[in-house]
């Protein structure tokens, strides 16, 4: 479990991602799943959060998503996070969203909070990539 500090959710497009991303905390990780009904992957997760929030991206995945954003080395929270080499696909192949302070909320196995310091995604990072 994770808490984001109150004061980046005086950043109203951040508080608002962060509070339709976490309301899905806990479901199971479905592929190819994109709304509550289902459950979610990763990137139809966010895909899904996005729209909610007034984004209207559809249902990418998870390099579309990369593509959809402007990459930045300073994240911010709600920025999103890529990773490479999670499964065996080419490309970006898992995404979350990052809250600041080294942590994303992601759907793994279930939807949850993920530290990013952790081996396992810094072998894996690949970019953090600003929405329009």
């Amino acid at each position: 479990e994770h808490e984001v500090p109150e004061e980046y959710l005086a950043d109203e497009t951040f508080s608002a991602l962060l509070t339709e991303a976490e309301k899905y905390i806990g479901y199971p990780y479905v592929w190819g799943g994109s709304s509550p009904s289902i459950s979610f992957d990763c990137s139809g997760y966010l895909s899904w959060v996005l729209n909610q929030c007034g984004w209207n991206v559809g249902r990418l995945g998870a390099q579309g998503l990369y593509n959809y954003c402007t990459p930045t080395s300073s994240p911010q929270p709600g920025d999103l996070v890529f990773f490479v080499g999670t499964y065996d696909t080419p490309g970006v192949s898992h995404c979350g969203l990052y809250v600041g302070d080294g942590w994303m909320l992601h759907c793994g196995d279930p939807i949850s909070y993920a530290n990013l310091n952790s081996s396992y995604w810094q072998s894996h990072f690949y970019a953090y990539g600003r929405l329009p």
